[in-house]
């Protein structure tokens, strides 16, 4: 599971125009940190509990059972994970992963590299992307 990168993540201020190279990779590096822990969870839970947070959701949303595709409930799912498992907002991540980086990059799963660097994770892919095929 990658969570996309439509998820609503605490973020606090911009950074200042003259880091705004470095700024713009530390946030997407919190987005990947943040994505790695919302996909352990979501992989540690039976299938029984994510189809719960799937009807938790889809209740609270006003959604029907038959408006729920399998991407749908992946989407649903994950958004009540990022409501219920604590990360730290942004201001604070960034402090942090400053003063030890090695103690956040072991976490993450690469998804804020550039393509063109050779090390994204699609490329170790098996093209296996789940039901209706992947992008």
């Amino acid at each position: 599971m990658v969570v996309s990168a439509e998820m609503d993540f605490p973020t606090g201020s911009t950074g200042q125009a003259d880091e705004g190279a470095n700024e713009a990779v530390l946030r997407a590096k919190y987005a990947d940190f943040c994505s790695a822990q919302l996909t352990e969870v979501f992989l540690a839970l039976s299938d029984e509990r994510v189809y719960e947070l799937v009807e938790e959701e889809a209740r609270q949303q006003g959604l029907g059972k038959g408006d729920l595709g399998f991407r749908s409930m992946v989407k649903l799912a994950t958004k009540r994970l990022r409501e219920n498992v604590p990360l730290p907002d942004y201001e604070s991540w960034k402090r942090e992963y400053q003063a030890e980086p090695e103690r956040y990059e072991r976490y993450m799963m690469g998804l804020w590299r550039p393509a063109s660097d050779g090390n994204d994770r699609a490329s170790d892919d098996s093209g296996d992307h789940g039901e209706g095929g992947g992008t």
